[in-house]
Order: C-alpha cells, then structure tokens, then sequence
C-alpha cells in the first residue's frame, strides 16, 4: 500500500473500508461513508482523501511506466458522463437504489486508474457535506473496459438505502467527482464533472366521486401528494406544492383546467376540487415536480354521469 492510501482513520468513526487496487498500479483504498460517518463531515473528508490518493496513485504508476511513444492527439479527455441514463436518481423508504455513472475515456492506449464519485456541498475543502466512493473502488474491481485502440468505457455504481444511508437533508444536488489517468496527456481530475439531482420518490392518489352520478350534480375530486420520508422510513403528505388538475372526455387528451396548492396540517398534501357533472368525464392531478422530489401525474378516474 502506498504512502498516500496509509491515512489513519479517525476513531469512532462507523465507516466501511475496503483495500482495493487501481488497475495498473495496485494501489488504492475504498470507502463508503454511512451516515454516522458523514455526520460531522469528518467521514466525508476521510473519503475525499481516499479519493485523491488513488489519483495520486495511479499518477504515480504511470510515471513509474516506460513512456509512451508519441501520439498524435496526446491528451486524456472524458465524455459521455451520464447517471442512470439521464440527471436524476430517485429513492423510496425501504428498498435499496442503486445509482449508475457511466462515463468514456478518450486518449491513451493504456489505462492506470479511473473512478467516480459522487459527492454534496458547495465546494471539497469547506463545503463537503457527503462523499461517497463507488462500489467498483471499495470492491477492488476495475470500472472500465477498453472499447477501442485508445478508447475506454466506465461504469460505477453506488448502492444507497434509505434505511441507514440517507437523511431528508441529502434530497437535492449532488455532483460527480472523476479522475482518469492514461498513458498520454495530463491526468483528468474533475471535482465536478456533472451535477444531478438526488430525490426523494413522490406519489399521488386520484379519486372522483361519487360515481355514478346524475347529471347537475357535484363531483368532488381529491387527491394527495406524498413524498419519501428518508429520516421516518415513510410517505408524507408533501405541503404547499402547485398540482394541476387536469380533465379530458372519455376519448380526448387531458388537459390542464385549474392550478392549486396542497394543504397542510392535518391535510398535508392533500388536494381536493369541485365540478358540477355534465357529461361523461375524466380527471387526474399532476406534480411538476422539484429539484428534492420528482415530478408525478395520478391515474385519471372516469365519472359516469347519467
């Protein structure tokens, strides 16, 4: 193990710390940061150095290697960079998430070391609040691929439970923190490669009633938007949030007729509205969503009006 991966860690801290190595250089330590960890953002620190080590290590590797022969683009780019296929990760209550960061490596024939992370703050020095390596570098298991003569393909996955690794306070902006070390060009060290938000699951129920219902009538439609609970494992009603109504014929497209804002209190969440019955219809609320929690439409309910 190299000098840069012997950083003791502090005492009491809960963390869960594998030995792993890069794969050129061997060298590297993983580690996963649970909540106690991150709780006083000593964890997180202690995983941002872990990070950089391996960095350094690879580095290092490739000084150690024989030089590469001249090429002709002699540098080491990144692209591609991707979580779950697009900009947002969404966690339930109970079941565990497993988030994906894909990323491409363009320049050099050989590979000494890769990874992302992923991390919460306004800045790494003074800012960090979460940091969390991947599975692939706690596991000692190489993220990339070679896809072409100087092409490479990555990919990096982070299990979170709700249960144990996360609080409401994690829902929101998160970044990705790369680096990538070929045998040509500089390393490619990157504290934010890509923002992406991480969410809170939302639901929402739908129902109007009564049904059947004579012609002239009221119809009352409710609904209640609910959003993951990461610190009670449970939904709650998700207050004071815009939700459209929306209404279509039997055979039409919904659209939206009213705008209106959840209740609170003892009705958190909840929404209910009123229509007198004409004629045979059907309606559903819809969430836009935020950048804590994503958005969501109901299913419609159809109102037989006689």
């Amino acid at each position: 193990m190299s000098q840069h991966a012997r950083k003791k860690l502090t005492p009491g801290k809960k963390v869960t710390l594998g030995v792993g190595a890069l794969a050129a250089s061997g060298l590297a330590v993983g580690l996963l940061v649970t909540p106690s960890a991150s709780a006083g953002q000593t964890g997180a620190a202690e995983a941002l150095e872990q990070s950089r080590a391996a960095a350094a290590d690879a580095a290092e590797a490739k000084d150690a290697a024989p030089r590469a022969r001249a090429m002709a683009a002699a540098e080491t780019t990144v692209s591609g960079i991707s979580v779950n296929g697009g900009s947002s990760a969404r966690v339930g209550t109970t079941n565990t998430q497993t988030i994906t960061v894909k990323w491409t490596i363009n320049g050099g024939t050989k590979l000494y070391g890769s990874h992302a992370s992923i991390w919460r703050g306004t800045d790494q020095e003074s800012g960090l609040k979460r940091f969390i390596n991947s599975e692939e570098f706690d596991a000692d298991t190489d993220p990339c691929v070679q896809s072409g003569d100087t092409t490479f393909s990555c990919a990096a996955t982070f299990k979170l439970d709700p249960r144990s690794d996360l609080t409401n306070e994690d829902a929101g902006a998160w970044k990705i923190n790369l680096s990538a070390t070929t045998d040509v060009g500089a390393q490619v060290r990157l504290e934010n490669a890509k923002s992406w938000n991480l969410q809170r699951w939302s639901r929402l129920s739908n129902n109007a009633a009564p049904e059947p219902i004579a012609k002239g009538r009221t119809i009352t439609i409710t609904g209640k938007l609910e959003r993951a609970n990461w610190d009670t494992h449970k939904y709650a009603g998700y207050t004071k949030q815009t939700v459209r109504l929306q209404e279509r014929s039997l055979t039409g497209s919904y659209a939206t007729t009213s705008s209106h804002s959840t209740g609170t209190g003892s009705l958190a969440g909840v929404e209910k509205q009123t229509r007198k019955a004409t004629t045979d219809r059907c309606y559903r609320y819809k969430f836009e969503g935020t950048t804590t929690t994503p958005a969501v439409t109901a299913t419609g309910d159809c109102v037989d009006v006689r």
